[in-house]
């Protein structure tokens, strides 16, 4: 008997597979098992005769290559065919319950069970065999590697040595725990110890199995870090891979399954997701510019942002054959510790009460081409007045914030009055400290401890670019850039409001006064290293100041666009070794999630977005769309004289407004419809968005209308509905505005104004409706429009 056992998934159970089918193998006569990897079966000959041999074939694997499918299907008829996979169970052709049973020997998993399942196919095969059930080990659980396995939280801490201190989650699979794969597991949880946390280390099945009833994450954390209705942990570290929710197999894209997302709210503490490196070995990752290979980016980084997860640091890669079979799993230690401290800073954020708590407020600052006034720029948003209502809120909220500007126009010039600005063409070091525009002066010496914390290839670079520590001291730096020194040491420029500074990012190349105009080129040069003096200020924050908290203002800045790697950041890339352990919140507009997903992933940031500007239709050109008016009536009616004399005071307002006139009468009224039109269909900004603050009901239905207006993939024009219940062809009207409807007795330009009117007070009416239906939005427009044109329908 030939039994073929065939393990896709990275293979990691094969070699532990292959010892037990020896030892099978060894007790049983005439019975050849071969365990082998779905990867290599492309490889050799002999894996594929002794498939198309095989008596029973077994598969655990997603997806069947397509010889070994040509394969399946030649022997069929002759063969126990068992794929346990959900995706390629289909592929069977046993009875379901001998489908279910394999699934539970395998899924348990084990020595014992993987032994029992061998054993259980010799059964299917043909042999006369008496196997037992499987052995049931825990779905999910605690694991400590000192104390061992608990199936409930209440008994874990009653002997954890750490349940006094504030508690961690770390939820990892339940493989890891049956194939003995920990290594990381434990580096993690000594780690986490050593910066006095307590970690409840829950190993998970992952989602849930509808065949052997395994639950998913959201079960396991509902078991282990809620005790008696509370809460008890202040950070989930998810070191699993894929979405946190549990999704069906088959769906919509809108059908979830709730209860999987509601655990996130219950537990209502940030949530990060280490990545394991499933396809890249740990010194491929540290000698890749790239940084993760792309099936990482999904399955680790992509698919946990859609349900919030944050912080993508690496922390482990895979040991693998050159067809993908994974050996062995090998730990990042240097991300062990950086995540351990992070999440200490997370937590004692969380637990500092508000007035203890330290927030550097970090604003964008621009090249210096748009001279001292072109600070704290966002895109949409009016961030000083931001600022300044986040600052008042704070202050509302408990936190310590003194001599809080007025509004956004107050801190401007505070900023400018100050010069709490990095040195720019008219602002030297000198007058910063003169005005009062320092936080503080780091020296040279303190300085240098922070310099001596970056790997030697880093130092060695920066110091290529910038000149060194030595050169510093001395003074003797040629170089332009030098800058932002003051008596030997770093000027800190910014803004004080008690516990909250609120500063401009360091400048990055600019050469202040010394500015010859070719220097701004380097600003985004992706292969650069900052100077000394961004550093300095960065490492002020984290180190000096001892910030809990930096919040990046306003899309965008640069720190996510500085030199490393693309995602999968490490110790030598600039905007890890920038934001050191410090929480990172980043305040980004909605409508711009590349870049968003770039300061998310390389600044290690969770975004709190910001909606862009209120959009509006403009309302121009009434006094000429009035004389374009009369015109048509005129000329419907053959007016000659009435026609001539409205045309010169139509021609004589188009030159003002620079519209071209022609020689042609018709020629010229057309263009000045079109222009008109395509004004009027534009979208205009009403103003900058200011964080945190709602629209009035004007500007909403102001904003709704602009979105409304024209046809999109989810739905038609809103004057495109209107147009057509008067029975008009709204394409038409469009494209000739200047035609005149007898039955309405209105010009096309006339109608469509008109069904703004009427698009306006529909929305105004529906704008705080939540349960209205399609044939209510009909209705309400249908009315309106009687209501606005004064007829029948």
């Amino acid at each position: 008997m030939n039994i073929s056992i065939i393990i896709g998934y990275g293979g990691r159970q094969v070699t532990y597979l292959r010892d037990i089918a020896k030892e099978v193998e060894s007790s049983l006569n005439n019975v050849n098992i071969k365990v082998m990897y779905i990867g290599d079966i492309d490889r050799g000959l002999e894996d594929l005769n002794f498939i198309k041999n095989a008596d029973v074939v077994f598969i655990y694997s997603y997806t069947i290559p397509k010889n070994l499918e040509d394969i399946l299907e030649s022997i069929k008829d002759r063969c126990r065919i068992i794929s346990i996979d959900l995706m390629t169970i289909n592929i069977s052709n046993v009875d379901f319950e001998v489908v279910k049973r394999c699934r539970e020997y395998f899924m348990y998993g084990g020595s014992e069970n993987y032994r029992r399942l061998i054993l259980y196919l010799a059964k299917i095969g043909g042999l006369n065999l008496n196997v037992e059930d499987p052995v049931e080990i825990p779905w999910h659980g605690i694991y400590h590697p000192k104390l061992g396995i608990f199936n409930n939280i209440k008994d874990y801490l009653s002997k954890y040595y750490k349940s006094d201190k504030p508690l961690v989650g770390l939820l990892f699979y339940r493989s890891y725990w049956i194939n003995n794969d920990l290594e990381t597991v434990d580096k993690l949880i000594f780690a986490l110890e050593d910066e006095d946390l307590g970690v409840i280390p829950v190993f998970t099945y992952g989602h849930r199995d509808p065949i052997t009833g395994a639950p998913s994450k959201a079960d396991s954390c509902r078991e282990f870090f809620i005790k008696d209705g509370k809460v008890i942990i202040d950070f989930l570290i998810d070191y699993t891979s894929f979405f946190f929710a549990n999704r069906p197999l088959v769906s919509d894209r809108f059908n979830v399954v709730s209860d999987e997302f509601e655990i996130l709210k219950i537990l209502d503490v940030p949530v990060m997701r280490p990545i394991l490196m499933w396809y890249r070995s740990v010194e491929e990752w540290l000698n890749s510019e790239q940084g993760l290979d792309y099936l990482t980016q999904v399955y680790q980084v992509i698919m946990p942002e859609v349900d919030g997860l944050i912080e993508p640091i690496v922390v482990s890669g895979t040991c693998r054959t050159d067809s993908g079979l994974i050996l062995g799993v090998k730990s990042v230690d240097e991300h062990v510790r950086y995540i351990a401290k992070r999440v200490k800073r997370w937590i004692t954020l969380r637990r500092k009460s508000p007035s203890e708590r330290k927030i550097a407020i970090v604003l964008h600052n621009a090249p210096c081409k748009g001279l001292e006034a072109n600070i704290a720029i966002g895109l949409g948003l009016d961030v000083l007045e931001s600022v300044v209502r986040v600052l008042k809120r704070l202050k509302d909220l408990g936190y310590n914030v003194e001599n809080i500007p007025r509004d956004g126009k107050e801190l401007a010039k505070l900023f400018l009055e100050r010069r709490a600005i990095s040195e720019f063409r008219w602002t030297s070091v000198e007058d910063i400290v003169s005005r009062g525009g320092v936080l503080d002066f780091v020296d040279i010496e303190e300085y240098s401890s922070w310099f001596e914390e970056l790997p030697e290839s880093v130092k060695k670079r920066m110091i290529e670019t910038w000149g060194s520590i030595e050169e510093l001291k001395s003074g003797s730096l040629k170089n332009v850039f030098v800058g932002m020194l003051y008596n030997g040491k770093f000027v800190i420029p910014g803004l004080k409001f008690g516990n909250v500074v609120v500063m401009l990012q360091p400048k990055f190349g600019c050469a202040g006064p010394r500015c010859d105009g070719r220097v701004c080129k380097i600003l985004h040069d992706p292969t650069i290293p900052p100077p000394h003096q961004w550093l300095a200020v960065y490492r002020w924050i984290s180190r000096k100041f001892k910030a809990d908290l930096v919040i990046h203002f306003g899309t965008h800045g640069y720190l996510e666009f500085r030199p490393g790697k693309g995602v999968g950041l490490s110790w030598y890339c600039w905007p890890e070794i920038s934001i050191d352990d410090m929480p990172h919140l980043y305040v980004y507009v909605v409508t711009n999630p590349m870049e968003g997903v770039i300061a998310k992933r390389r600044g290690y940031a969770t975004i709190i977005d910001h909606v862009y500007p209120p959009m509006s239709i403009p309302e121009v050109f009434e006094n000429l769309e009035d004389l374009l008016n009369q015109y048509s009536k005129a000329k419907s009616l053959g007016d000659k004289s009435r026609m001539d004399i409205i045309y010169s005071k139509i021609v004589e307002y188009a030159r003002k407004l620079n519209i071209e006139v022609y020689d042609d009468p018709d020629k010229t009224i057309e263009n000045i419809h079109r222009t008109i039109d395509l004004v009027k269909n534009t979208q205009i900004n009403m103003g900058l968005h200011i964080f945190g603050c709602e629209y009035s009901s004007d500007r909403c239905v102001e904003y709704v209308l602009a979105i409304l207006h024209k046809d999109s993939f989810r739905c038609p024009s809103i004057i495109r509905v209107i147009l057509e219940m008067l029975g008009l062809d709204y394409d038409y009207v469009r494209s000739r505005p200047d035609i005149y409807i007898d039955k309405l007795g209105m010009t096309g330009l006339e109608v469509i104004n008109k069904a703004r009117e009427v698009a306006r007070r529909v929305i105004m009416k529906l704008l705080d409706r939540y349960d209205v239906d399609d044939f209510e939005i009909l209705r309400t427009i249908l009315d309106t429009v009687r209501e606005v044109f004064n007829i029948s329908l």
